[in-house]
């Protein structure tokens, strides 16, 4: 079974659809699932809303956290997830959802599945892509990773491999990059799959912050590999 992850923060006018649109494919298409929504720190009606969806589908599960963690909320969805995969998206499916296709099909060979904009076509702004591709070379100059897109949404992960991390994940969001580095250490598989995305909407993400908890997050990680060796 696919479980279908997606943290949220005050998405209340997208909520339902975007969960009703998931649902309709991964219906359509046969392939048994659940959609795991989590509220990290919601200050709108997106609670409200979750609860009415959970009372009224039996596939769809809402759970919420008082604070804004999406760490946590990524973590609490995963242990809670009833699916061997484990299927990350944003909200908004700003990436085009035969990702779930390709996780369904190449997580029973693997155990991460990365889905890049970077190999795709990707419709945002300038100043993101050109932060991501920044971070993305820091992190192979520094880490040797190949990996070529740590955003939260499109990735898969088999959740047997993924429960040994989970304590020492990050609370906010280096945590993907941490489960890819991980992959490494253990020798787990990873493959990673070219996504087209249009993503013009504005961020719920603080840039500035975001970047700088980026880069430092990275910096503590090296210190910590540094000191091991």
């Amino acid at each position: 079974m696919l479980s279908i992850l997606i943290p949220v923060y005050n998405e209340e006018a997208i909520l339902e659809g975007s969960v009703l649109k998931v649902h309709g494919y991964l219906k359509e298409r046969g392939l048994e699932h659940e959609v795991i929504v989590v509220s990290n720190g919601s200050t709108d009606g997106t609670e409200q809303h979750g609860r009415a969806l959970a009372a009224s589908h039996t596939w769809f599960r809402f759970l919420a956290l008082p604070q804004r963690s999406v760490g946590q909320a990524f973590k609490h969805g995963v242990r809670e997830a009833r699916g061997e995969f484990v299927v990350s998206l944003d909200v908004d499916l700003s990436c085009e959802l035969t990702f779930i296709d390709y996780a369904a099909e190449l997580l029973r060979h693997a155990d991460v599945l990365v889905g890049s904009k970077t190999m795709g076509n990707q419709k945002r702004s300038v100043v993101r892509v050109l932060g991501s591709q920044l971070y993305i070379l820091s992190t192979l100059l520094f880490f040797d990773l190949t990996i070529s897109d740590y955003s939260i949404g499109s990735k898969a992960y088999r959740r047997a491999a993924l429960l040994p991390a989970l304590e020492g994940l990050d609370d906010w969001t280096g945590y993907v990059f941490e489960l890819c580095l991980y992959a490494k250490k253990q020798g787990l598989k990873t493959v990673q799959i070219g996504i087209d995305c249009n993503d013009t909407r504005k961020s719920r993400f603080n840039l500035l912050h975001e970047g700088l908890y980026r880069y430092w997050h990275l910096y503590k990680c090296w210190r910590r590999l540094k000191a091991k060796k």
